[in-house]
């Protein structure tokens, strides 16, 4: 009689374990994916603010571009402009009395030596 008592409880803990195994490794995968889903939840939001700060520096980098764009076309207007009375100056100066005007000129401005 012991032994069939012995086989009873075996039985009824294999069946027990079979039945309710599976629910507890369904509970425990349950968890591990609402785990997964919301570290991806908060990869996406961690992408979608970098996607705006990288948006934000394209914008400015696109701004810095065309600000020295714009300064360089200035640099170079000066550096002609520049020239064109550097080439007036050194006429003027081979003038006769071209030396002493231009002289003059600079000592009125504040210039002197």
């Amino acid at each position: 009689m012991k032994i069939k008592q012995i086989l009873l409880i075996i039985g009824a803990l294999t069946l027990s374990v079979a039945f309710l195994y599976p629910i507890y490794v369904g509970n425990k995968n349950k968890e591990c994916c609402k785990h997964i889903q919301n570290e991806l939840i908060t990869t996406y939001n961690e992408l979608d603010d970098r996607d705006s700060v990288i948006l934000k520096l394209k914008t400015k980098l696109l701004e810095t571009e065309s600000e020295l764009s714009t300064m360089n076309e200035e640099v170079k207007r000066l550096s002609d402009e520049n020239g064109l009375f550097t080439s007036m100056f050194a006429e003027i100066e081979g003038q006769p009395g071209g030396h002493e005007i231009l002289k003059h000129l600079w000592n009125q401005m504040g210039h002197s030596k």
